[in-house]
Formats: C-alpha cells, sequence, structure tokens
C-alpha cells in the first residue's frame, strides 16, 4: 500500500503544481502594491519620493521580464540564465521567488526532484510574503514526500502558522505519517486527514482526494 501511494505522489506534484503557481501570482498581485507603496511613502518623507518611483519602476520591469522568459522557457536548463539573473538582482522582489517556484515544476518534470528541492528552499528563505512564503512551503513539502524525506516534512509543517492553506498543510502532514507508517503514525494521519477536511477554508478543493486518503488507512 505504501509503495502505491508513493508512486502517486510524484504524478500529484506535477499536476497541482499549476495552481500553486497561479495562486501565487493573484496573491502577489494583491499584496505586493501596498508595499511597494508604504516604502515609497517612507522615502517621499525625506525627499526622495520621485527617485525611488523611478527606481522601483524600472527594477519592477526588469525582473517582470526576466520572470517572462523563465515562465515561457521550454526546460530547465534553457531557464536557468534568466533565473540567476533574477536571484542576483532582484532577490527581495516576489518574482524571483515566483521563477524560483517555476524553475521547480521544469525540474519535476525533468525528473529533477533534488534540483527542483533546492530552488522551493531558495524561495522559502528569500520571500518577504506570508503567503507566496507558505505556497512554497507548501510545494517543497510535497517534493520531499516524493523522496521519502518523511521526518523533514513534519519539521517543515510542524508548529506553522497554517493561516487559510490549513486543509493543505494537514494533508500532507496525513501523507508524511501514513507514509512513514512507525509505531502510532496511522492514527496521526488519520487525526491529520480528519483535520484537513475540517479545515474552514479548503483552498486546493482537495477534499475528494483527503477522503479517498482517509478512507484507505
Amino acid at each position: 500500500m505504501n509503495k502505491k501511494k508513493s508512486i502517486s505522489r510524484v504524478e500529484e506534484l506535477k499536476l497541482a503544481d499549476g495552481d500553486d503557481l497561479a495562486r501565487a501570482k493573484v496573491l502577489w498581485h494583491e499584496w505586493g502594491k501596498p508595499v511597494v507603496i508604504a516604502v515609497a511613502l517612507g522615502f517621499a518623507s525625506i525627499g526622495g519620493f520621485n527617485y525611488w518611483q523611478h527606481y522601483q519602476a524600472q527594477n519592477s520591469e526588469s525582473a517582470s521580464l526576466l520572470y517572462e522568459q523563465v515562465l515561457n522557457s521550454e526546460d530547465a536548463d534553457s531557464a536557468r540564465e534568466d533565473l540567476e539573473m533574477l536571484k542576483n538582482e532582484h532577490s527581495s522582489l516576489a518574482y524571483s521567488q515566483l521563477a524560483a517556484m517555476l524553475m521547480a515544476r521544469l525540474l519535476i518534470e525533468e525528473n529533477r526532484i533534488t534540483e527542483a528541492a533546492t530552488e522551493l528552499r531558495w524561495a522559502v528563505e528569500q520571500s518577504n510574503d506570508e503567503q507566496i512564503t507558505h505556497i512554497a512551503r507548501l510545494r517543497l513539502s510535497a517534493v520531499m514526500l516524493s523522496v521519502g524525506e518523511y521526518d523533514e516534512v513534519l519539521g517543515l509543517v510542524a508548529g506553522v502558522d497554517k493561516d487559510v492553506f490549513q486543509s493543505r498543510y494537514q494533508e500532507l502532514l496525513g501523507d508524511a505519517y501514513a507514509l512513514r507508517n512507525q509505531n502510532a503514525d496511522m492514527e496521526l494521519a488519520r487525526e491529520a486527514y480528519q483535520a484537513s477536511l475540517d479545515a474552514e477554508n479548503d483552498y486546493f478543493n482537495r477534499q475528494e482526494f483527503v477522503r479517498a486518503k482517509l478512507d484507505n488507512l
């Protein structure tokens, strides 16, 4: 039974990634602008508003163009140069973290799982946006599940303020316990899956998957 779940996890990684990135881009547009405005207002108080506004526009435009080039890349190797430029020149902007997540998707499609995990760890560490950090952490947890690093998944998820992603985090906890299958893990998996089903928000619309996993324990 564990072997069957492990195989399906890799497929699930590929299918879920696009939804995560789409949500990440929406969240950036919702939360990124107020942050830029707040910073610009701070500079206005010392007479630097016009300079900052011009710099920010140029910086964002450059990052946006690099992000689009990563987005349109056919494979991971062709995206690498643009991604590294984003990381080196615009690491504080959400575009760089979103691009790292896109790179992770390309790497997963090429079965380069370890490299994908590296990109997702970078996104988690660099992001200043709480929502994007959540999404990158969820992706990293799913990747770690696919290679059997169940204890690392538990470490990534335990103690995190799960916010609106409660349902998905609890599903990943359930997966980690069910696949590790030690001592009381199956009972912990049941509790986690049930907590996922009971969560107020099913942000990723995965209740059907979670219920099936709970029924199969």
